[in-house]
């Protein structure tokens, strides 16, 4: 299959449309279901393999993760992918992995501050119960809105790794309400399939990132120029 069912009609500039967005991925991915399944699985146990070395994951969980979103890309444009296209990301291992460097560096100081904002909140008899779970998930969705489009920009275009976040940034301040609701939307689905034992997750992720790819075609590149 060479021509991509999703490429064509693309969003109107200046919106963002949750539903067309969420079946226009959908329908990338089911038309190239073992493509995109087999491609991810090769990613996890890659991955999984390299935890042995504890910082494995940070070396090569970035080009793994360029070679898997250039596949996306691919088929989105209607380009031929195979899944050995995965590896691709290494060509390119510098950025890749600075990119992924940075991304860990984010997220543990999400975590930290989550951590500390839940020790703080637990002095707080039963409200503090409820807060601490809220305001993790508030801090959660914030930052995943904030670099939503940072690896789509890495991976895609000719963006530094800290310029790639820097646009995902201001992208994110400039359409605040509609970014913070597709992160929640992309992760909500991505985490859909532990409902199913964990298994599920080999197809809901990639949905996930499907999604983000979508979105950066059909939404950041169109109204990029406004947010900067």
């Amino acid at each position: 299959m060479t021509q991509s069912p999703v490429a064509a009609a693309p969003l109107p500039s200046g919106q963002v449309q949750f539903g067309p967005l969420i079946s226009k991925a959908w329908n990338l991915v089911r038309a190239d279901l073992a493509l995109f399944i087999l491609g991810y699985l090769i990613v996890v146990l890659i991955i999984m393999v390299s935890c042995i070395t504890i910082v494995g994951p940070i070396i090569i969980g970035g080009p793994l993760m360029f070679g898997y979103l250039r596949i996306v890309q691919k088929r989105y444009k209607g380009e031929p992918a195979e899944i050995g296209d995965v590896f691709q990301g290494f060509q390119t291992f510098g950025k890749a992995f600075v990119t992924m460097l940075l991304f860990c560096l984010i997220m543990a100081g999400m975590y930290l501050v989550c951590f500390v904002l839940g020790f703080i909140l637990g002095y707080i008899p039963v409200l503090g119960v409820i807060l601490g779970p809220l305001v993790s998930f508030a801090i959660s969705t914030l930052v995943g809105g904030l670099i939503f489009f940072a690896m789509p920009l890495a991976a895609l275009s000719e963006a530094s790794p800290t310029e790639a976040i820097s646009r995902s940034f201001k992208f994110c301040f400039a359409n605040f309400p509609p970014m913070m609701l597709l992160s929640l939307v992309a992760g909500l689905i991505a985490m859909a399939g532990a409902l199913a034992c964990g298994i599920g997750m080999l197809l809901t992720v990639p949905l996930a990132i499907t999604i983000s790819v979508v979105a950066y075609n059909e939404y950041y590149l169109p109204n990029a120029q406004s947010a900067m």
